[in-house]
């Protein structure tokens, strides 16, 4: 694990768009489980290039959703889990804010250091 994820995510974030001059965002996935299910899913432990958190409103209902999260789920697919997947997955057509924010700041406590 990174020890700082977002850190670890905006480096490899500055060398694809120095090596490649494409406009990307990185999300760091990890394995997560819940302990009232089964299973394991990915969420997103590190971000650059793209806002941790997204609002969509629909009606008079306004909804905080964790984008880097779905993010990191949806490339979970090709992922895979404990390391049987590819390293690397990309997801084109997402349409995000722009942000170096990091993940760091969508979490109720700050990571322990």
């Amino acid at each position: 694990m990174p020890v700082d994820p977002d850190a670890s995510a905006r480096a490899l974030r500055d060398a694809l768009i120095t090596y490649t001059g494409a406009d990307v965002a990185v999300v760091i996935a990890d394995s997560d489980g819940r302990a009232d299910r089964r299973g394991a899913t990915c969420i997103s432990i590190g971000a650059a290039g793209v806002a941790p958190l997204r609002i969509t409103e629909h009606g008079d209902k306004r909804q905080e959703e964790t984008l880097t999260d779905m993010i990191a789920a949806a490339a979970g697919i090709i992922l895979g889990q404990r390391g049987r997947g590819a390293p690397v997955a990309v997801l084109r057509g997402i349409a995000i804010e722009h942000n170096d924010a990091g993940v760091a700041t969508m979490l109720h406590h700050a990571p322990r250091s």
